[in-house]
């Protein structure tokens, strides 16, 4: 479905460490405030090794969790990759993402009351997301279109030979994710920041042991560096709340675009030459 263009996003950004080339980030921003927000990080007595793993909880909630695990579109997700389940501390994941941003248009999450499993668990495996996208078709060019305001919506190539490719609208599972000693929120930073707004800190999740940092899914040009996140001084998912780190303003919605071109061709295979007889 095409945004409504006028329809502004309202965007959190961490500003404590290094800016990327981002066209909808105000120039008038007061440049002073990374510098004292840098500052303040520096300062800050933060231990990013910790594990983010409640124990007691994880065992609490041991036979639900165990129910969350048999489901097919989980073990989809989560192919060639080394996970199980748990309940984590939301306080002690690191962020690799840059920014949030917030449609008004969409309807917000209603946050449970503090260790409401049931409905935490909700949360945190929710049900797939809907594909939610505008279809054209270029005939001229033989060329399938979707545009969708969702930036998560991706083709993915499946194993059904009837329909080999597939529309995705990204994970709906709240995933964390241990890499080199650390441990990262890897997806759900809508619902992490949701529920640390209001208080809630134990949340079950995913969670993956990533040997690389593509595995841990912290690879486009809008997020923050390896050095960054392996630093001394790396950014947390709690730092969204903090007014000291961050700026705020508005953008305009973004349209994604993805594009199937089909093509046909016929070939001949060359004859298999049978063994005692001349080719």
């Amino acid at each position: 479905m095409m945004p409504d263009i006028l329809n502004r996003i309202r965007t959190i950004e961490l500003i404590a460490w290094d800016f990327d080339e981002y066209k909808s980030r105000p120039e008038s921003i007061d440049r002073e405030r990374p510098v004292k927000a840098r500052e303040l990080v520096v300062r800050r007595q933060s231990d990013h090794s910790s594990s983010a793993l409640c124990e007691e909880e994880t065992r609490l909630l041991r036979d639900t969790l165990v129910l969350q695990q048999s489901r097919l579109d989980l073990h989809a997700e989560m192919v060639g990759l080394d996970w199980s389940l748990g309940v984590v501390d939301l306080r002690r994941l690191l962020a690799f993402q840059r920014r949030l941003s917030f449609n008004s248009t969409l309807p917000a999450m209603t946050v449970p009351p503090q260790y409401d499993w049931d409905r935490l668990i909700e949360i945190a495996f929710a049900s797939p997301n809907p594909v939610i996208c505008d279809v054209l078709y270029d005939t001229d060019k033989k060329t399938v279109i979707l545009q969708s305001s969702n930036p998560n919506v991706q083709l993915r190539v499946t194993q059904d030979p009837a329909a080999p490719v597939a529309v995705y609208a990204g994970s709906p599972f709240l995933e964390v994710a241990q890499y080199a000693g650390r441990w990262f929120l890897r997806d759900g930073y809508h619902r992490a920041y949701m529920l640390l707004r209001a208080g809630i800190f134990q949340i079950p999740a995913v969670i993956v042991r990533v040997r690389t940092l593509e595995e841990l899914g912290a690879v486009q040009p809008q997020f923050f560096s390896e050095a960054i996140l392996l630093s001394e001084h790396p950014p947390f998912v709690s730092d969204f709340l903090n007014d000291a780190l961050t700026i705020e303003y508005e953008r305009h919605p973004i349209i994604k675009t993805l594009r199937i071109t089909m093509e046909e061709s016929i070939t001949f295979p060359l004859p298999i030459a049978i063994s005692g007889e001349q080719p």
